[in-house]
């Protein structure tokens, strides 16, 4: 491939450290392009950044916090990280299939990984660049939204989930955290659960992680409970109930707003428009939810939907 080929001819550090390359495989990413690199000292991932997604990542950020979850033992050490362009390399991992639950859902075995992996990880004590507020991140977002009325429509309602306030008015101490811990993101091997792309990393509330990890995997609450259990396992203080809810609403509205700067960036809106609306109506459900009681709120009982 010419982009690789060209990488490798403007770090010519790779070719020590890898090799000449001979072969390469593409994987889909939305920030970033993937590729399984075959070349003569091994097998590698070789991360390139979009051009699109240039200058919205803290790439100096991601490279230390990159370092230091490879030192927790929780990230793929990189094999080579250069912050001025985004590439990235580390040696690749073979990936064990996971035995799907109901209706391809994550199994329990990956949500107690993963349970374990963000327990580690915002118990790791690591000071972590960058700060990941929800509140700020939104506001931001709205903003930057604001003057592009072709997708107003699309943002209707989620400005109140930008008035939502969480439980306790402190709040919690702020712990290193991935900030993106998607399918996508996490690696099952037979050594365990590696985390990758640490570019939206930073310190964080605690409830950012377990809420973008519960969405985004679509975990069902039996699998939910296990995710739970297994992260307060490792001593990790777990958020109560209500924040974690809040916070649902506030995640899935960070990832409405942030497909809709993609689509206002020329991005494919076949994909990131379908995006934004499925994260809104999400948001929505999550905001209707809080405002009814648990006890009068439909849900699977016996078998059935109640």
């Amino acid at each position: 491939m010419p982009v690789i080929l060209e990488t490798f001819e403007n770090h010519p550090e790779l070719h020590i450290l890898c090799g000449e390359p001979l072969t390469a495989t593409a994987f889909p990413g939305l920030t970033n392009r993937v590729f399984k690199l075959e070349a003569e000292e091994g097998s590698f991932f070789l991360r390139l950044p979009r051009p699109e997604a240039a200058g919205s990542i803290d790439r100096k950020a991601e490279a230390r916090n990159l370092t230091l979850a490879a030192a927790a033992g929780l990230a793929v050490p990189p094999v080579f990280c250069d912050p001025g362009t985004g590439v990235l390399v580390t040696r690749a991992v073979e990936v064990r299939s996971i035995p799907a639950g109901l209706l391809g859902l994550p199994a329990y075995d990956l949500a107690q990984a993963l349970g374990q992996a963000l327990g580690r990880l915002h118990g790791s004590g690591a000071a972590f660049e960058g700060r990941l507020d929800p509140d700020s991140v939104l506001q931001m977002q709205w903003q930057g939204l604001l003057d592009m009325t072709e997708h107003r429509a699309e943002m209707a309602g989620l400005e109140e989930v930008l008035k939502l306030r969480m439980a306790d008015r402190d709040g919690p101490e702020y712990v290193p955290s991935h900030g993106d811990p998607s399918p996508g993101n996490c690696l099952m091997t037979a050594e365990g659960l590696w985390l990758i792309d640490w570019e939206f990393s930073g310190m964080s509330d605690p409830a950012w992680d377990l809420a973008y990890a519960v969405l985004e995997h679509e975990m069902r609450p039996d699998q939910e409970d296990v995710f739970l259990q297994a992260y307060a396992a490792t001593g990790a203080v777990l958020p109560d109930a209500a924040r974690l809810s809040v916070m649902k609403a506030k995640c899935d509205t960070v990832s409405a707003l942030w497909a809709l700067e993609q689509v206002a960036a020329g991005r494919d809106e076949t994909v990131f428009l379908l995006f934004a609306r499925q994260r809104r109506m999400r948001a929505l459900q999550q905001l209707a939810d809080l405002a009814c009681p648990p006890e009068h709120r439909p849900g699977i009982r016996d078998g059935g939907v109640s």
